[in-house]
């Protein structure tokens, strides 16, 4: 017995190099721009006696501000852009609000990549019903 897969011509399938280029750009510009909100911030703990936060809390804020922020205006981050893939509902048409709750809130975990070990798509992708598409450039 033969089994076919048929992909759908106007859905095509991204690969893990461009999911691992997204993380590494977005890692980058999500560090520099939390890394410049830090030093902001530090500015007034020296000088007006605020408390003091450690980087990682604004790391991690910064990553869900700019995931949720992004995709929800754009239906995409600056990695994305650059690749021209945007995220788009299973059915096709965009994502509710609640999807990219979910979708930004599942990212900013660590766990989220492993979901491409025995689901070919990270874990945010899976619990928010969302997928990626090529856009046209």
């Amino acid at each position: 017995m033969q089994y076919f897969c048929i992909m759908n011509p106007i859905k095509s399938t991204i690969g893990e190099g461009t999911r691992i280029l997204h993380f590494f750009l977005d890692t980058l510009f999500i560090f520099i721009l939390s890394f410049i909100l830090y030093r902001s911030y530090n500015f007034y703990v020296y000088n007006w006696g605020f408390r003091g936060i450690r980087f990682g809390y604004f790391f991690f804020a910064t990553t869900w501000i700019y995931t949720f922020l992004l995709e929800l205006i754009f239906l995409q981050t600056p990695a994305k852009m650059i690749t021209h893939t945007k995220v788009i509902s299973y059915n096709g048409k965009r994502p509710n609000i609640g999807q990219f709750l979910i979708r930004a809130t599942v990212r900013t975990t660590l766990l989220s990549m492993f979901g491409l070990a025995w689901n070919d798509k990270p874990l945010h992708d899976t619990f928010s019903k969302t997928e990626l598409i090529h856009t046209t450039a």
